[in-house]
């Protein structure tokens, strides 16, 4: 018996743990006259203002020799925003920074040595490399002639551990197609100590943070690491190109052996382009897929820069009555990546066509983590301890900024190439709620609804972020929802009601206490209730994680993805990524084309609904009258909340902890 004398439920078995986490189903609908029905046992509250719904380190590890490197040392400080307008500007890019990946001297041994280089989140990933500079292999490969004479093979139970050569055919004719695959094989595991790549990345430049970090790992080698450097070269001392030696570090508190060092060309350069459109990207997959549109893999076309791109219709948009989420989710995107967050997806482009509009977002290769929880059933706690501690600083980012997030589960945390999370999807978020402010709209994906969300008609505070991360703990280390049920209401009542036991092997007593926490149905006493995230930062539960470093991304994350070059797919859902064969993406970049020149074949919104949309994307208002039409009379987009339930859309059943 998994029984727990201190649960915050009870009742039947609980499921075996380690199942995996399928997907909620496509409809949702919401209890009937569900305040009047669990009025009398709604939790107490204490009173709260209704919130007016118009208000929202780096360090150098590595210089070269001879560079003329200058650091930024300072760091912008939280600051919380206030702006009334219904848009954030945001200026487009500066410019691109050109890191070219020259090659590396003294690394420690390695077979398929690799690059990872990230800058403002945005990740790029070489090939292997292209040989070994000292030519290693000439001194060690086998010849010809050996390779048909025989192949050495270590003598079984036999203490003197000669070679025993198996004899060659002489008398038969050797196959050369023979010869060649052992040459490949013992050229492919001969180790390398300096590599050579010759690889380039090109990077846009987006707002004022421009750190770099590059890290080696051997691919062949179960991703062991070789070294990283991290530097933040002020980008205007580079615009004349700079090629030099940075010497390889180790990460913050380990303990590794790292040697070497890694030749970078840098080089630096302004750009006057001051708008984009879908023509300066090639649709290359689909990633995701959505209630008002799709998520694709795309490459920018001058500098073939990987980034997401989501695409949203317009008319569904309008539809559905969603403009102003739809704004909001840009204007939160711009608000995150103007203050720099490192665990928050960044925004790098917005813009609109008559028919679509257009975010394009730092493509994250290693996927959603609800993918990796699916195929594992669960993670480790201390694996799970590390994704909830980015995820905590990522909320205290949010609420920071007046930001409530609302929609928090693994199918919104993305894995970088390093193993790092950022939380993306910000269509249910809600900007300008400060703290004990309250909002009313019933939004979010079931099983990770708060309790007030449901119950209390003086609505709920950024509070429901932490009741979802409990939600979220419990399943990462159980490998099922605490409150899931196959009906809908039950699901309501078990949020609301029900009681949660905890398998006996799933969490040590000070995780369990930490989501015992989060997981109070009074939001008023739910662990964050006094200091938010500091407050969860204070727990027990996180006595070993040192903050500081997490926050410089320089602790070691405990599972890295396996990627095989920067256009790898393979971490996201293949019913995603398998649904465009070469014709389809081909008629969608045409398709993306046509609509760039104000082409569409679709029935055109008015001009009137089309002002809805100003302020959008980066070009000027007089740049949307060209193309939309002059003398728009302005609409009302006054923000409402409704009391319909807004989803994420996913699919299949899901296992429920509730007993």
């Amino acid at each position: 018996d998994a029984e727990d004398s201190d649960h915050v439920g009870s009742g039947a078995n609980t499921p075996p743990g380690g199942t995996a986490t399928p997907r909620p189903d496509l409809i949702d609908k919401r209890l009937p006259q569900i305040s009047n029905f669990f009025a009398q046992n709604t939790p107490p509250h204490t009173p709260r203002a209704l919130s007016s719904e118009s208000r929202a380190a780096a360090a150098h590890n590595g210089a070269p020799n001879g560079a003329p490197l200058h650091l930024q040392t300072g760091t912008k400080s939280s600051r919380s925003s206030s702006s009334n307008s219904n848009t954030v500007p945001v200026s487009p890019i500066k410019g691109q920074l050109s890191v070219s990946i020259v090659q590396g001297r003294g690394l420690r041994p390695s077979t398929a040595p690799y690059v990872v280089c990230i800058f403002q989140l945005n990740e790029d990933i070489s090939e292997g490399a292209q040989g070994d500079a000292m030519d290693t292999r000439a001194d060690h490969a086998p010849h010809e002639e050996d390779l048909a004479k025989g192949v050495a093979m270590r003598r079984l139970g036999s203490d003197s551990g000669r070679p025993l050569s198996i004899p060659g055919l002489r008398s038969r004719q050797s196959s050369q197609t023979d010869i060649a695959k052992l040459k490949h094989t013992a050229a492919k595991e001969e180790r390398v100590t300096d590599p050579t790549w010759k690889h380039e990345a090109v990077f846009d430049v987006v707002g004022d943070q421009s750190e770099l970090d590059i890290s080696i790992y051997d691919k062949s080698n179960n991703e062991a690491f070789l070294g990283h450097i991290r530097f933040t070269p002020i980008l205007e001392n580079f615009e004349t190109a700079h090629e030099g030696w940075y010497r390889l570090k180790s990460r913050e508190g380990e303990a590794e052996t790292i040697t070497g060092e890694i030749r970078l060309r840098l080089k630096y350069k302004h750009t006057d382009k001051k708008s984009y459109g879908p023509e300066d990207f090639e649709i290359l997959k689909l990633i995701g897929k959505g209630t008002f549109g799709q998520v694709f893999q795309v490459r920018k076309r001058d500098n073939r820069r990987i980034y997401a791109m989501k695409v949203l219709s317009k008319k569904v948009i309008i539809q559905k009555k969603e403009v102003q989420h739809t704004i909001g989710e840009r204007n939160i995107l711009v608000r995150t990546a103007t203050t720099e967050s490192p665990f928050i997806v960044g925004l790098k482009f917005s813009f609109q066509t008559p028919a679509d509009l257009y975010l394009v977002t730092d493509y994250m290769s290693g996927g959603e983590l609800f993918w990796h929880l699916q195929r594992e059933g669960r993670f480790l706690e201390d694996r799970a301890k590390f994704y909830i501690a980015e995820l905590i600083l990522a909320l205290r980012h949010l609420h920071q900024h007046d930001i409530v997030y609302r929609d928090l589960k693994p199918e919104n945390i993305l894995l970088d190439a390093n193993g790092h999370i950022a939380l993306c999807d910000f269509g249910l978020s809600k900007a300008n709620l400060s703290k004990g402010d309250t909002t009313n709209t019933f939004c979010g994906t079931t099983e990770y609804l708060a309790p007030e969300v449901l119950l209390d008609e003086a609505g709920y505070t950024k509070m429901v972020d932490f009741w979802s991360l409990g939600v979220l703990v419990f399943e990462m280390c159980c490998g099922w929802s605490p409150f899931y049920a196959e009906d809908t209401q039950q699901m309501y009542k078990n949020i609301a009601f029900g009681k949660v036991r905890f398998p006996r092997d799933a969490l040590s007593v000070e995780g369990r206490n930490f989501v015992k926490g989060l997981l109070n149905r009074n939001p008023n006493h739910r662990l964050g209730a006094k200091k938010d995230a500091d407050e969860l930062m204070e727990h027990p539960f996180f006595d070993d994680v040192d903050w500081q470093a997490l926050g410089r991304k320089a602790l070691v994350p405990p599972f890295k993805p396996k990627l095989k070059g920067e256009l790898d797919t393979s971490n996201f859902d293949p019913e995603f990524t398998n649904a465009l064969n070469a014709g389809n993406t081909s008629s969608l970049n045409a398709r993306a084309a046509a609509l760039a020149a104000g082409i569409n074949p679709e029935t055109p919104l008015s001009p009137t609904l089309q002002t809805a949309f100003k302020g959008f994307t980066f070009v000027d208002e007089s740049t949307l009258d060209r193309q939309f039409g002059n003398g728009l009379s302005r609409v009302s987009t006054r923000e409402e909340d409704g009391d319909e339930l807004r989803r994420t859309i996913s699919k299949g059943d899901r296992m429920s902890g509730l007993e």
